[in-house]
């Protein structure tokens, strides 16, 4: 019996060597480090760490290595085609070089809803483009709500409200993946068809793009890294709700100014308010984007100024847009929402408007719109309603 227990013992031992050692080498495999060569047409490969030593081939720009060590200005690297060497560190850019930061990812409680990109910190400001859920922007600074960010080469500004952050390494672009319907994607440890899968992404995911090489890129998605094969990537905002958004018509619903007199001028102004801030103002004939219809006053864009903000209805002459204007109601877990008296939580309940059902818009504003429903007039939260944008 003793001799079993023992004989037990070293299977168990050995097992657990055997063990420790597959975890070794695995944990040193997901430990490598890759440099892509840029900053030139081609690296040479030399036999050591000087620009006087054998030349081994050259590497043309967006080539992958692994780099196995480092000695003076140089990293000792092993090619593709499984050369050894050494390569110059000024054009190499390393997997354990990232710069990391703050990064807003768009995050609206209602997932079909966009978030705003502005030129400017206000709800005026002109939109430069409109993002959805899982837009990674990079963090400049926060003031008064607002994100100054980087999509890509851009600065624009976003509520803080409609993000969440992660602290993860900072890309010098924005992709999304695309594959045959929306299958997933593997996210790679290393450039390479046969290497390990990190996690696997659906198609229509973006992406913050580190390093673009050959045939890989190198990428954080939810804060992992790895590699994504370029097959399946393009570059800027391509979901499919992205290209419905830029495909749908930009002339169905517009406005003109429309005074009763024509050296009057029509004030576009920051909120649905005759105190509100005045933007700009502007001459009868000039032709106005709506992009939201109510019956007192209109959310609209003006183009050649490139600015957002809201005219009394009353003053435009409409086109292509319905006789009386009205929004849905869409609560999440298909439950009632409240008709409020005023655009605040704080306000009294008038009444409780079902999911589905319809209101007419009075005046759209950015958290509340103003309606009436049933013959009562009051303010339903933007955020239950099919009203986007904030």
């Amino acid at each position: 019996m003793r001799s079993m227990h023992r004989a037990q013992t070293m299977r168990l031992g050995t097992a657990l060597l055997l063990l420790a050692l597959t975890l070794l080498v695995a944990g040193a495999a997901a430990a490598e480090t890759y440099a892509v060569v840029y900053g030139t047409d081609s690296l040479n490969l030399r036999a050591g760490a000087s620009s006087s030593t054998q030349w081994l081939g050259a590497y043309p720009n967006g080539s992958w290595v692994t780099v196995t060590g480092s000695k003076n200005n140089f990293y000792a690297v092993r090619t593709s085609d499984s050369k050894t060497g050494y390569m110059s560190k000024n054009f190499l850019q390393t997997t354990d070089q990232l710069t990391y930061g703050n990064v807003a990812i768009v995050n609206n409680q209602k997932a079909t809803a966009f978030l705003n990109f502005r030129s400017y910190p206000s709800y005026s400001a002109s939109v430069i483009t409109i993002l959805y859920n899982g837009v990674p922007l990079t963090i400049l600074e926060e003031s008064g709500g607002w994100y100054r960010t980087m999509l890509g080469d851009t600065v624009g500004y976003v509520r803080t409200e409609y993000t969440y952050t992660n602290y993860q390494p900072i890309g010098t672009a924005v992709a999304t993946v695309k594959t045959p319907n929306n299958t997933a994607v593997n996210m790679r440890v290393a450039p390479a068809m046969n290497a390990s899968v990190r996690r696997q992404f659906p198609g229509d995911r973006y992406v913050s793009v580190l390093y673009r090489g050959n045939g890989w890129w190198y990428v954080c998605i939810d804060g992992y890294t790895g590699f994504i094969s370029s097959d399946f990537l393009v570059e800027g905002l391509h979901a499919a709700r992205d290209n419905a958004a830029a495909e749908e018509p930009s002339g169905e619903g517009y406005a003109k100014v429309s005074n009763p007199v024509s050296t009057q001028k029509l004030n576009l102004r920051e909120l649905p308010s005759t105190a509100s801030t005045v933007v700009s103002r502007l001459s009868n004939g000039y032709k106005l984007s709506v992009l939201i219809q109510g019956t007192e006053w209109c959310k609209v864009y003006a183009d050649t100024i490139a600015a957002v903000g809201y005219v009394q209805t009353k003053y435009l002459k409409l086109y292509n847009l319905p006789a009386t204007p009205t929004l849905a109601i869409d609560h999440p877990q298909g439950s009632f929402v409240n008709l409020r008296s005023g655009p605040s939580m704080t306000d009294s309940v008038l009444t409780r408007i079902s999911d589905g059902q319809k209101a007419t818009i009075i005046a759209p504003g950015p958290e509340w719109t103003k309606v009436r429903y049933n013959h009562q007039t009051g303010y339903v939260m933007n955020y239950f309603t099919t009203i986007r944008g904030q």
